[in-house]
């Protein structure tokens, strides 16, 4: 007779459980003791799959040693827990990161190294991952092409990061641990540019660079919404420039010129302020021409002399036709792929936008435009905004050119050129691109409130009776969804109730 024991084997994949027995075999007839332990085995098993992984789970590190004799030596293992081992440790090669932290985040910002377009590139996946899961996708961003264009990491990676896939882990992260790396990166940055700046003899190829950080940390300000630091920095690249102008010339460098040209004018149009930096006209390319909007036709005749911003104005506005004659064709051909082609987007509108801006083209002495060159002024930049936040550009709100325009039209006499037909169509227009440019808050005076007001006294019911007039200006089919939102707006409001 053989006594009855148990013997446990360990095994890499589970423990196994030996029973010696020579009664009866049934799971019914074991005895009492013999099934209890058979129990607790399995119920050790159903735990051990139960337990959730270890959320910084402990590694067996294996230490290669350098070899002073330069000969081969074999790799040994050891654990933290074997602490009487001497262990020399200023022979310790340095860890690869993330050693002791597997975040995907530091993963990518160790791969970043010194590259000066960091602190965008992490703030355009915080700002992307973001959007992917929120309600309504914000329109307050600032796609900068140039970035990707001269940083090898976005140039390499910026499709892989920008995926959705990809972003879909970034908005489940603390938007903090970004902000913080970003901020770092944009440090570090102006760290060296300032060491850079400190050196008596500036080359040529050392100061491009210095200009290049510099444009790579202002569209890290763009892109955070850190506006009024954006105007400080284009401000101070202004000025170095202007110091470097018998060492450096800014004409040799055509990208670099094109991307002064960018944030200047993003900058400027975020703050409604004069461009530091005069129109590169060598490298815009030249639209066709176009004929003034049919209500503006009476505009071309010369007014006062106090007025003579009125033909500057226009001829904005007929660029901003001739852009909408070639957005819509390209909407035709292309779709919605044409909000990816920023940098010709940019080409299109942001000459119009520093011409808009820019008031030395217009008179060299201080003055006063009329309201109603002021008001198709400020109308053309907000059609201009608009169709950059198509293409995420504008990195700010347009309130502030909104309160203004609708200040002026709230003026009794803000148009005294026109006739009551002509004066319909602009007014309605201006109007609806303040309702389209704004969805925040309402505020005083409100342009929804305002539209159906005229619709009212119009005596109209139907939102095509506005558009009719409204297409008299310069219009395009990429305003279509926020012109509805805005019908719907209107038919919510108390004065009117569209059928």
């Amino acid at each position: 007779m053989v006594p009855s024991n148990f013997e446990t084997m360990s095994s890499k994949q589970k423990p196994l459980l030996f029973v010696h027995n020579i009664g009866p075999t049934h799971v019914h007839d074991r005895d009492h003791e013999t099934k209890t332990k058979i129990r607790r085995h399995i119920m050790l098993d159903i735990g051990r799959e139960r337990r959730k992984p270890l959320r910084n789970p402990q590694l067996e590190i294996v230490l290669q040693f350098p070899n002073n004799d330069n000969a081969a030596q074999a790799a040994r293992s050891e654990t933290s827990r074997h602490k009487d081992d001497f262990i020399d440790r200023r022979h310790l090669p340095s860890l690869p990161r993330p050693f002791w932290n597997q975040h995907p985040l530091d993963v990518l910002e160790s791969h970043w190294c010194m590259d000066v377009f960091a602190a965008y590139g992490i703030m355009l996946m915080l700002k992307e991952g973001r959007n992917l899961v929120s309600t309504g996708r914000s329109t307050e961003s600032f796609i900068f092409p140039f970035a990707f264009q001269q940083s090898l990491f976005l140039r390499h990676y910026g499709q892989l990061i920008t995926a959705p896939e990809q972003l879909a882990g970034v908005s489940h992260e603390k938007p903090t641990r970004f902000k913080i790396m970003a901020l770092q990166r944009s440090l570090g940055a102006i760290a060296c540019i300032e060491s850079a700046l400190a050196g008596t003899n500036l080359e040529n190829p050392s100061t491009e660079r210095v200009i290049l950080t510099i444009i790579a940390v202002i569209s890290f300000n763009l892109i955070s919404s850190d506006l009024d630091q954006a105007l400080i920095h284009i401000c101070g690249l202004k000025s170095l420039i202007a110091a470097w102008d018998e060492t450096f010339d800014l004409h040799d460098n055509d990208e670099i010129r094109l991307m002064i040209f960018w944030v200047d004018v993003t900058t400027s149009l975020v703050h409604d302020c004069s461009p530091r930096f005069p129109l590169p006209s060598d490298l815009i390319p030249v639209l066709v021409p176009a004929e003034p909007p049919l209500p503006l036709r009476t505009l071309i005749i010369p007014g006062p002399e106090d007025d003579g911003n009125i033909v500057h104005v226009l001829s904005c506005i007929m660029d901003l036709n001739a852009i909408a004659s070639l957005i819509e064709s390209e909407l035709t051909a292309r779709g919605d792929t044409l909000w990816g082609e920023s940098v010709l987007l940019g080409l299109w509108l942001n000459p119009v936008a520093h011409r808009l801006l820019d008031r030395s083209t217009v008179t060299s002495t201080p003055f006063r435009p009329s309201p109603i060159s002021e008001a198709l002024r400020q109308g053309a930049l907000l059609w201009i905004i608009r169709i950059q936040r198509r293409y995420h550009a504008y990195p700010g709100s347009p309130i502030t050119i909104v309160q203004k325009l609708l200040s002026l039209l709230t003026q009794p006499d803000w148009s005294e050129v026109l006739t009551d037909i002509d004066l319909l169509s602009v007014e309605l227009w201006l109007l609806v691109l303040c309702g389209i440019n704004y969805d925040g808050p309402a505020v005083s005076p409100n342009p929804v409130g305002m539209v159906a007001l005229r619709m009212q006294q119009m005596g109209w019911n139907d939102w095509s009776e506005v558009m009719i007039y409204v297409r008299q200006m310069p219009w395009t089919h990429a305003f279509d969804i926020a012109t509805t939102h805005l019908a719907e707006r209107v038919e919510r409001s108390d004065l009117l109730s569209i059928k």
